[in-house]
């Protein structure tokens, strides 16, 4: 443990390059790499800045690593191109990789379906340049759409990770409040080394299957905090985030909504540890019952919600039946998670504790 601490304390002092690395972790993303690299490739940049493009492919099965290799060519990329294999799966292993290898300090993390606009790294040298407090700068994702999306898309559009953040509002989000989207944001390395130097590890992990659960975007955005940067956002950042139609349905958003409740546990966590500094281990707990028995009241007073939200999840379009369900797996996921909470707890905490002591 000492000797991998010192060579990350090694690495904080050795690897901080000004420029930009534009990070894409893809899973099986042969078919979706296209759109996203045209958009890189047309960047409109000063030759002062360097940059890099880092392509990880996170246990694909397809040819993902050939197809990003040819793209190069194809849109005469000139600039550093990598391309890596990354068998673990899970977006934060992805990212992990991607945050050490990455050659420059403002590392962009662009999704396979996420196409940037041509000012964007030039935008991105410029605030990140300038606000050398913050940790992870957050854009404002414009949806595309493969098919007409549904009546009820703009209600739950932030779920998608679309429209602004914020309010809207450029400049640093209130302290310990509000999370930035993952897509589209922009990391600074320094600051991932001193989060790694002092031991930090994801406790949240990114999943695709019956529910969809990720949250490794808002582990980090904590985590920086709790190093002392900003989270911030910048207006002007702005890309598309493409939908395809098979994200477009009730059923796809019923399962993002079960997999907020399956990852907000590290969530929970940092909200008690920022709003109490000396929180200990049965403070902790209370707090945490507290909740529980918070969110079983709010489920008691709405039996009718329920009763339509377990029994008639499928009829589409009724807010009240996403919003009562998700309620209803927070409760449940929660009431299972009391043990492992306590666990993430005293990890954030000894985190927290090596940070102050530095």
């Amino acid at each position: 443990m000492l000797l991998d601490r010192t060579a990350a304390l090694f690495t904080l002092n050795f690897s901080q390059v000004n420029g930009i690395t534009f990070l894409i972790c893809t899973h099986n993303g042969a078919k979706r790499l296209a759109d996203t690299l045209r958009h890189i490739a047309a960047q409109q940049v000063s030759k002062t800045i360097v940059w890099e493009v880092l392509i990880v492919s996170n246990a694909s099965s397809d040819n993902t690593i050939e197809v990003a290799r040819d793209l190069q060519h194809t849109y005469n990329i000139q600039v550093p191109f990598r391309v890596l294999d990354e068998p673990v799966a899970g977006k934060e292993n992805a990212l992990i990789r991607g945050f050490n290898e990455a050659a420059y300090e403002n590392i962009v993390i662009i999704d396979d379906d996420n196409w940037i606009a041509p000012n964007y790294l030039s935008l991105v040298d410029e605030i990140m340049s300038a606000h050398p407090e913050i940790g992870v700068l957050g854009a404002h994702a414009e949806g595309m759409f493969e098919v007409t999306p549904p009546a009820w898309f703009d209600t739950f559009q932030a779920v998608y990770a679309v429209g602004e953040q914020n309010g809207g509002k450029t400049g640093p989000l209130p302290d310990h409040e509000g999370y930035l989207y993952g897509a589209g944001s922009v990391v600074r390395k320094s600051a991932w080394l001193k989060l790694l130097a002092h031991g930090f590890r994801f406790t949240t992990s990114t999943k695709r299957g019956k529910i969809i659960v990720s949250g490794e975007d808002v582990e980090l955005g904590d985590a920086m905090q709790l190093a002392g940067y900003k989270l911030w956002y910048d207006d002007r950042l702005r890309f598309k985030h493409y939908m395809f139609k098979e994200r477009l349905t009730w059923n796809y958003l019923l399962r993002i909504g079960q997999g907020t409740a399956s990852s907000q546990l590290t969530s929970i966590v940092y909200y008690f540890v920022f709003r109490n500094p000396d929180l200990t281990e049965s403070k902790f707990r209370y707090l945490y019952n507290k909740r529980l028995v918070w969110l079983g009241m709010q489920i008691a007073r709405q039996p009718a919600n329920v009763f339509n939200a377990v029994f008639r999840r499928e009829q589409e379009g009724i807010i009240s039946n996403f919003e009562t369900l998700r309620l209803f797996y927070n409760f449940q996921t929660s009431l299972k998670q009391r043990e492992e909470a306590v666990k993430v707890f005293h990890q954030v905490s000894e985190l927290r504790n090596r940070l102050a002591g530095n």
